[in-house]
């Protein structure tokens, strides 16, 4: 899995594929030029040692002559011994009778005898299973018999030159590896200054709120104007289209709702002009579910788009819980409740989107008067030294511990079928938004929610939102 997740990296990177391209590039022409510089190595390396090995071969003819009617050799010593430096050298020297008169008679040549009287022949051969380069030259001599001309044959092993040319190669080889790391290297340098603008364009997107859609402020370079043109143009049809939702979520609220509470108060006319109060209690709690459901669907929605888009502010937390308590709470209900607050002593300020909060806690306590208490509920606030915690506690039977993590869930209901199934949905959402959570303890006849944020000390705007 890490080696395909590398491959397809390297694939999407325009970078890495840059790099990859110009090094392949680099490496062919890095072995094209050691193929040359060893061509070159050898072909010098061959030069030099054919100029000393023809010089070796004219010294050995220039101490060639006559004695006695006697063709007869003084031995160089000093082209030898610089011949035979590293190689094996051997030489043969004929009088113009064919007859040996110094060096190995089975060295031969094959060259025809004008081209050696003409000057130096140079040729490649095997002498005992050894490959050598062999000379050879013809001397006329004065006073000698047949037709006067002597053949000297000289040749040496190539151990010289193999040297020599590896030396040669090596080094223009090791030359050539070091320009062409070099200019990889400048190349990934180049690259790194080509897409520092886009690196920077990146940064900024990244660091961005995301309720921030305004243009991008960098200037592109020329190349990539028209993308971030195109990035820039379509932040725009975003936001527009983030205010028309909006606006709909707003409009939708308050064209939904003002005919439900229409047909409320109409039940409400009809209920005392006839008898039949069953029908009527029915179609009251149909529509009073309606009119929830319509509620907490718009207000999930709304949820949803200020968590993506958080705008938190310092909140004072006791007053909040105490505001919120007091707008939840009907001023009827079909059983005596008691309900009450508890404050924390401390201050409690944190950073805190204050409208999606309150639509979380008047969930909770919607959620606790429906189907939890049965005479009792109390919303307490609380604070640790790492969380603020708002719990909402009633005397009722409660969640089975199965069915608290499915009831987290949206449109999940509990055994009895009633609500939307959208209320600890809504407040669980809330609390992530804020880095919290949702938390549920204890039983029938002791059960509470908590409502867990995060403790902070310090927060952006030092006057706090009290709630009304």
């Amino acid at each position: 899995m890490a080696i395909s997740s590398t491959l397809l990296d390297l694939r999407t990177s325009l970078r890495a594929r840059l790099l990859i391209a110009i090094g392949a590039i680099l490496a062919a022409g890095a072995v094209v030029l050691s193929l040359a510089a060893w061509q070159y190595a050898a072909t010098a390396a061959r030069d030099a040692y054919d100029k000393l090995l023809a010089g070796g071969a004219v010294q050995v003819a220039e101490n060639i002559y006559m004695q006695g009617g006697v063709v007869t050799l003084d031995p160089p010593a000093a082209a030898f011994a610089t011949l035979s430096a590293y190689d094996l050298v051997f030489y043969r020297v004929t009088d113009p009778r064919g007859v040996v008169i110094a060096g190995y008679d089975d060295l031969t040549i094959q060259a025809p005898k004008s081209a050696l009287r003409e000057g130096v022949v140079l040729r490649d051969g095997v002498y005992r299973d050894q490959p050598v380069r062999v000379a050879a030259v013809a001397r006329r001599l004065d006073g000698a018999p047949g037709d006067g001309w002597s053949e000297i044959v000289l040749a040496q092993t190539l151990r010289a030159r193999d040297a020599l040319t590896w030396d040669l190669a090596s080094k223009a080889i090791g030359l050539i590896a070091a320009m062409s790391l070099l200019a990889l290297v400048a190349t990934a340098l180049c690259l790194r200054l080509v897409f520092a603008p886009l690196t920077r364009i990146e940064a900024e997107i990244v660091k961005r709120r995301p309720d921030d859609l305004s243009p991008i402020a960098i200037t592109p370079p020329r190349e990539v104007r028209a993308l971030v043109g195109a990035i820039d143009d379509f932040m725009q049809r975003l936001a527009e289209r983030i205010t028309l939702m909006q606006r709909f979520i707003a409009d939708a609220t308050h064209q939904l709702r003002t005919p439900l509470a229409a047909i409320d108060a109409e039940v409400e006319l009809l209920s005392d002009q006839t008898g039949d109060g069953k029908t009527l209690d029915r179609l009251r709690g149909r529509i009073s579910d309606l009119a929830r459901l319509t509620s907490q669907l718009l207000d999930h929605a709304m949820i949803q788009h200020r968590a993506q888009a958080p705008r938190f502010a310092a909140t004072d937390i006791n007053a909040l819980a105490k505001s919120v308590l007091s707008q939840s709470v009907p001023l009827s209900l079909d059983r005596e409740v008691s309900v009450s607050f508890v404050e924390s002593d401390d201050d409690v300020v944190v950073a805190a989107d204050a409208i999606s909060l309150r639509e979380a806690l008047a969930n909770l306590i919607h959620n606790a008067l429906t189907h939890g208490a049965k005479t009792r509920l109390m919303v307490k606030v609380e604070r640790t030294a790492e969380s603020v915690a708002i719990v909402v506690w009633d005397d009722g039977p409660g969640i089975a511990a199965d069915d608290q993590t499915g009831l987290l869930v949206p449109f999940q209901k509990g055994d009895d079928s009633h609500g939307s199934g959208l209320g600890l949905a809504i407040a669980v959402e809330v609390a992530e938004a804020h880095g919290g959570r949702l938390r549920f303890n204890g039983g029938a006849g002791d059960f509470s929610v908590r409502l867990e944020l995060p403790s902070s000390d310090s927060v952006a705007d030092p006057s706090p939102i009290r709630p009304k």
